[in-house]
């Protein structure tokens, strides 16, 4: 297949690159800011539609990974108009370029559509976001959903991982710190469905594989406060678990507020794919692994 995977360069993007190339597929990617290697890597401005539809003429993909986002909760808060416009808006022209181009189109969403008022979301529950991070990516499915035939909206949870040194995420600032013996601040009250970004690349590359056109819930099968998975991967790292300190949401200087249950129900995910939603330490064993060589 030729796969065009936008945001390349980012923490899921880098690892849809490599996965895929790894069998046997013709791969394309974008970035924005960090340049990625790769003869197939170019700087594009996904916003202007005339780049947009230059992009699919030239590579002609079968089917475009979007992972390209501001995932930034907190400046999606106090920057909505920039949030819309590349969580809501770009969706859109891609999708519709996409369309005319009769290639599939996977958009990679997140689990904060919804309100967070009960957890275990399926994909029929009805999104209700309480932010403005979840209201832009909501924006941005229904564009896609607007404007192109062939799609597949693939919402997941806390992503982590190794591959992206210039930002780190939850997993790698936190075992960053401890390296220094330096004490991290988890929340108790917060439930998410943590995925590692090696397992959902997996699960993206086969979506598109099998041309699955419908939403689908990708991540990890485990529901777990970010207390209880900085537990997990503090006892997997061997690190002094008195290093993780209890805390509160109300405690934490957030700009944003957070749903307080987002899990994600992969119910479908286990049934239908060959690459399953891992649980929690199966995830971490592999994050583990990879360690020495992300």
């Amino acid at each position: 297949m030729r796969i065009l995977v936008t945001g390349a360069s980012g923490l899921l993007g880098q690892k849809i690159t490599t996965l895929a190339q790894s069998k046997g597929h013709q791969i394309f990617g974008t970035y924005n800011t960090h340049a990625t290697a790769g003869t197939h890597m170019r700087k594009v401005n996904l916003v202007d539609e005339t780049a947009v539809q230059s992009l699919i003429a030239e590579t002609e993909p079968d089917a475009v990974i979007n992972t390209a986002s501001l995932t930034n909760v907190d400046l999606c808060e106090s920057d909505f108009e920039n949030a819309l416009t590349i969580n809501g808006r770009m969706p859109g022209i891609l999708a519709r370029r996409c369309s005319q181009a009769g290639t599939l189109m996977v958009h990679v969403s997140t689990d904060y559509v919804f309100d967070g008022s009960r957890g275990d979301y399926n994909e029929d529950d009805t999104p209700n976001p309480i932010n403005r991070y979840g209201k832009s990516k909501l924006e941005g499915e229904q564009q896609v959903a607007a404007n192109s035939r062939d799609y597949c909206i693939a919402r997941t949870s806390a992503l982590y991982g190794w591959g992206r040194r210039y930002r780190p995420n939850f997993a790698t600032w936190m075992l960053d710190k401890w390296t220094k013996s330096e004490e991290v601040k988890a929340v108790t009250d917060q439930y998410v469905s943590p995925t590692l970004n090696t397992n959902l690349a997996r699960m993206l590359i086969e979506v598109a594989e099998r041309r699955t056109t419908r939403t689908i819930h990708l991540a990890g099968s485990s529901r777990l406060s970010r207390h209880e998975f900085a537990l997990i991967l503090a006892r997997k790292f061997h690190f002094d678990e008195h290093l993780v300190v209890a805390a509160t949401s109300e405690s934490l200087n957030w700009v944003a507020q957070r749903p307080r249950d987002s899990s994600l129900n992969v119910s479908k995910a286990l049934q239908e794919l060959n690459n399953k939603p891992l649980p929690a330490q199966a995830a971490l064993e592999e994050f583990q692994a990879e360690a020495n060589n992300p």
